[in-house]
């Protein structure tokens, strides 16, 4: 029986960070994002969103010493059915359904590679009276504090998210077939990787093996944020001290990117919105892209 889950949009991105006292120095002074209070009561968790609204909650290690994985919450139409159609699935590591204190409700589970994928409703759903302090600890009580970001990066929301996998036409079982992601040509140089598109035009982008890992590691795992300007963005990056590791680029649809690591060697992208409106490349089921016929 096909899978009637609807993802509306990615609600959260999940990223493994050691300190926030040395993280929100690079989320909050330098990416521009703010620190709003916790649903969860994890008190390793902090709380940051984008403009719109898009969220990317930094998980310290909850014993101290093991810092966790990186994870993508996607927004669904149809909260109940969809846990339907995960349960029901050939995937078994899922989590139980949760509820956190704004209504929200959220399960987990891992694809093939591992990674960890969450299933979210709206959140806010219920009001709630939590405040947040300046390093994002949540209290039930008190003053909601917001630090002001001296950041000129105006990161709209999240362009895509980029995971890591073995095999490609396995992967598509769980991205294509049970997530009904449309599969859409990539925009760049090769046939490493496979472009899937939500309806809201945000992606994953699901990537194969390297050939071989450089010295920073396996960089494929990665959170692509979205802004206007990357002239601009870049600029205020270089000021900031931060290290520009690989752009500023152009995909084939006029895609700007950048990429840049966090201080716990996060691997971060910057990037335009592009537009593969009209292209004359095509992708078969699994992601294969061809330009005027011929495979890439």
């Amino acid at each position: 029986m096909p899978s009637s889950i609807q993802i509306k949009t990615i609600n959260h991105v999940g990223i493994p960070v050691w300190d926030r006292r040395v993280s929100l120095k690079f989320y909050r002074e330098v990416l521009g994002l703010q620190v709003i209070p916790s649903m969860v009561d994890s008190p390793n968790i902090v709380w940051t969103r984008t403009l719109d609204g898009t969220m990317v909650h930094l998980i310290e290690p909850p014993d101290g010493e093991t810092l966790g994985g990186s994870h993508t919450a996607f927004e669904v139409q149809d909260f109940d059915s969809a846990v339907a159609d995960i349960k029901a699935s050939a995937y078994h590591d899922i989590s139980d359904v949760g509820e956190r204190h704004d209504g929200q409700k959220c399960i987990f589970v891992a694809d093939d590679d591992g990674n960890r994928l969450e299933f979210t409703t709206a959140s806010g759903l219920k009001s709630s009276n939590r405040v947040a302090n300046a390093l994002g600890y949540t209290t039930e009580q008190g003053t909601n504090v917001v630090v002001p970001s001296t950041s000129e990066i105006r990161i709209s929301g999240i362009n895509h998210v980029g995971l890591p996998i073995n095999n490609r036409v396995r992967s598509m079982k769980m991205y294509r077939d049970l997530l009904n992601i449309n599969v859409i040509p990539h925009q760049t140089e090769g046939n490493t990787l496979t472009w899937t598109e939500l309806a809201d035009g945000s992606m994953v982008h699901v990537i194969d093996p390297p050939k071989s890992v450089g010295p920073r590691g396996d960089g494929r795992q990665h959170v692509a944020f979205e802004v206007a300007d990357i002239e601009s963005t870049a600029e205020f990056l270089i000021n900031s001290d931060v290290e520009i590791v690989e752009g500023i680029g152009t995909r084939h649809d006029g895609q700007q990117f950048l990429f840049v690591y966090d201080p716990d060697g996060n691997r971060i992208e910057i990037a335009t919105r592009g537009d593969h409106s009209d292209t004359n490349r095509t992708a078969d089921e699994n992601g294969y892209t061809s330009e005027n016929q011929v495979l890439l």
